[in-house]
């Protein structure tokens, strides 16, 4: 029993590293949004200026957990192709806020389509798993999750430990 378990585990583990590879490749190929081609990166930024008008790089670094030169230098190329406008912000005159042109309004209701296209085919793929084994690998997504968390928790404390033996 405890043999068949382990060899599970380390399928599942095979599988999580396989899925993780897979979504990686997909982040970096470029997507066809309407007439637009763009990364899924890029697309996220369109999604979030259009959830929220105004929105600045340092909110959108927040958010996507991604560095505000990454986010400024994605932001950049969308301003260049017409997509996104920057307006300094009337009350700090160091900040500018996002919105989207008539352009990328346009854009992201592409996006939403392709991400509504995405999620349907994947849900049909699952259809044929009853709702208690849907609910069963979603708990164990969670703990997997948890894990994952904690592997960042402990790099983290780790890189500050040795950054602090450094100085």
């Amino acid at each position: 029993m405890e043999k068949r378990r382990n060899r599970l585990l380390k399928q599942l583990w095979a599988e999580q590293d396989k899925a993780y590879a897979l979504m990686e490749e997909y982040d970096s190929l470029p997507h066809h949004y309407g007439n637009y081609i763009l990364f899924q990166a890029e697309g996220d930024i369109i999604s979030l200026i259009a959830a929220y008008p105004g929105i600045t790089v340092t909110d959108l670094s927040n958010i996507l957990k991604k560095t505000t030169s990454a986010c400024s230098q994605s932001v950049r190329k969308l301003c260049d192709k017409g997509l996104v406008e920057q307006r300094r912000n009337s009350a700090n005159k160091r900040l500018y806020n996002l919105f989207l042109t008539a352009e990328g309004e346009e854009l992201s209701k592409a996006h939403q389509k392709f991400n509504r296209t995405s999620q349907k085919i994947t849900f049909d793929l699952l259809s044929d798993f009853t709702e208690e084994e849907l609910e069963h690998h979603i708990a164990v997504q969670k703990k997997l999750n948890e894990a994952y968390q904690g592997d960042i928790q402990r790099s983290r404390e780790n890189f500050f430990v040795y950054r602090k033996e450094e100085d």
